[in-house]
């Protein structure tokens, strides 16, 4: 089933004194591209969630963000920076005696110095702390997928759809190619009818009717593009990420509808190639979403 790369997931679990909230958000990108937010005593964990978040995304833009709160203590601590604050005494003191100043040193003058106190964060067991976080990624990481695969499925039938589109446009291609070497025929023999009469060389006449046909045959860029349509039609039903090579048989047909344009000189058919350009254009914004 195909995936989209959009999509938001959202995961909370509450134990061992922790509680945690993962909320994941996907974004298109042309490779898997991780962005992680976590609160400073998790930031040793960064490598194990970066594995596990590609273990279930190969594809797109992942914005993480983690929160952790716990109900047993706190996680900020404040510690009185002794070393410092003895330094900054020292120096009121001098700063007193020397200016012969009155005023005693308070306490809301010392607080008022930069650094006296410092907020520190709590030492947390991060392998405790792993087991519940790996809980909540886990759900947040299904009901993101839940989410991209629904969405997926929106873009499968659309593009299906597209394809169905595609493959009688080249019907109608296909079957105007005969009429227009008919047409060129009728047309030729007139005008060499109208130049020098019913005397003319017929097999001249013939071989440049070969020649163009040959000149203007758009059968093997009909084949290859039923072909791509076969092989895109058969890659949305794999498990397996394919926003590549979609991505990449879209440019091929597009490819090969360029040169059917490039070879045909009737209107019809450069008419119905306009009409292919379309839908492949809007089927390639639609590969753009998938995993």
């Amino acid at each position: 089933m195909i995936k989209s790369m959009t999509g938001y997931g959202r995961g909370e679990i509450s134990e061992n004194g922790f509680h945690i909230c993962v909320e994941i958000k996907t974004l298109n990108h042309r490779f898997l591209d991780v962005s992680l937010r976590l609160p400073k005593p998790l930031s040793g964990l960064e490598d194990k969630l970066r594995l596990r978040i590609a273990d279930s995304i190969k594809r797109g833009r992942v914005e993480i963000n983690v929160s952790l709160e716990t109900y047993e203590k706190s996680l900020d601590v404040l510690e009185l920076n002794s070393d410092l604050l003895n330094q900054y005494v020292t120096i009121l003191k001098t700063i007193k005696d020397k200016f012969a100043l009155s005023d005693d040193i308070k306490v809301s003058d010392i607080l008022s110095l930069s650094g006296i106190i410092e907020i520190k964060n709590a030492d947390i067991d991060v392998d405790n702390v792993w087991a519940t976080l790996d809980k909540a990624l886990s759900i947040g990481i299904k009901n993101l997928i839940d989410m991209r695969v629904s969405e997926g499925i929106k873009l499968k039938d659309d593009i299906m759809n597209r394809l169905d589109i595609l493959s009688n446009i080249i019907d109608k291609i296909e079957m105007r190619g005969p009429i227009v070497i008919k047409e060129y025929k009728k047309k030729l023999e007139a005008r060499i009818k109208e130049l020098t009469g019913d005397d003319f060389d017929q097999n001249r006449f013939l071989t440049e009717v070969a020649i163009m046909a040959d000149r203007t045959s758009i059968a093997e860029e009909i084949t290859r593009l039923r072909s791509h349509i076969s092989q895109f039609r058969n890659s949305l039903d794999s498990d397996m990420p394919i926003g590549k090579k979609l991505d990449f048989l879209t440019q091929e047909m597009n490819r090969e509808a360029n040169t059917i344009g490039s070879k045909s000189m009737d209107l019809d058919i450069v008419n119905g190639v306009i009409e292919l350009k379309d839908q492949i254009e809007k089927i390639r914004e639609q590969v753009q979403n998938i995993e």
